[in-house]
């Protein structure tokens, strides 16, 4: 292993001693980064930003972004947040499949930050074949660990899941032995966009919970059951109200309305706090910005409704 890696080594400085420096490269994509994250309402909008813009900035051919999901049962799996890949035209089954998840996975589990290695000595010969087919000779990883708390992926069906605590891999297919330095400045940029995530709302404190699921009875269950429904006084205008409403909270609550999706499932896609979120929805309720509804479609009294809110 060790002969390998002074290969890696050797050859990395030779094919990047005329290409820009990884400071270079950290200076620009954190210059980027400040001013894409204000457009953001979404931990994943991050996650497949940082994946793309690895991928072009820093000349990787397929990047992978893996985090753990934790679920109110207590269980975890392993979700690929995101995905980049520099060549369109490699088949998706190459590029995700039960290989490449598993090696993650382990990876994730053993908490491992890997050095870049030759793709036959990670995955199985029938995945190394198809990949190295590609051009993806070389496979490394970042590991980060944080108490902070991602969001689950925007999937309103799986109501189940919680935020959890960040375990997060990122992984990426060279076509060259890399630079040296590339894992030290992917690691440096994500920990630079985990700080900004946090301070945009887009990661949440490791103390910020989420809203318990509604129960079969009590007025609790009631509330979180109703439909929220956006009112528009002129339908031309539409887009103007997100832009009346300056709080990032109250706006994420607002965008979330669909009109088919109820405050139990708002909640948890918005992942807003309990306090957060009734304050979001007693002020789009009492700026005209909302209507309920019960499920059966019919209107709520909102005076009732803000008593308990």
């Amino acid at each position: 292993m060790g002969n390998n890696n002074d290969f890696i080594h050797s050859a990395s400085s030779v094919a990047h001693q005329n290409q820009p420096t990884m400071g270079n490269h950290q200076l620009v994509i954190f210059t980027q980064l400040l001013q894409t994250i204000p457009t953001l309402h979404h931990a994943d909008g991050l996650l497949h930003w940082l994946a793309q813009i690895f991928v072009h900035r820093m000349e990787l051919e397929v990047v992978h972004i893996w985090t753990l999901q934790g679920y109110n049962s207590g269980r975890t799996t392993i979700e690929l947040r995101a995905m980049a890949s520099r060549q369109q035209k490699v088949p998706q089954q190459i590029l995700i499949n039960t290989h490449i998840a598993k090696v993650a996975e382990r990876t994730l589990h053993e908490h491992h930050t890997l050095v870049p290695q030759v793709t036959e000595a990670i995955f199985s010969v029938q995945a190394a074949r198809l990949l190295t087919k590609h051009n993806l000779n070389y496979w490394a990883c970042y590991y980060l660990s944080s108490n902070v708390l991602i969001p689950p992926a925007n999937n309103e069906h799986a109501l189940d899941k919680v935020n959890t605590p960040l375990r997060m891999l990122i992984s990426f297919f060279t076509r060259q032995p890399p630079n040296p330095r590339l894992i030290p400045t992917v690691g440096q940029i994500t920990q630079q966009a985990i700080s900004l995530a946090c301070n945009h709302g887009l990661l949440l404190p490791e103390n910020q919970h989420l809203l318990p699921a509604p129960r079969p009875s009590g007025r609790a269950s009631t509330l979180l059951e109703l439909i929220p429904l956006r009112i528009f006084k002129n339908a031309a205008n539409q887009g103007q109200h997100t832009q009346l409403i300056p709080n990032r909270q109250i706006r994420r609550l607002y965008l979330s309305i669909d009109g088919r999706r109820s405050l139990a499932a708002l909640a948890t896609l918005t992942q807003l706090n309990q306090r957060d979120f009734m304050l979001a929805l007693r002020t789009l309720i009492t700026q005209g910005q909302i209507e309920l509804y019960e499920p059966n479609g019919y209107p709520v009294d909102h005076a009732s409704i803000l008593e308990t809110l």
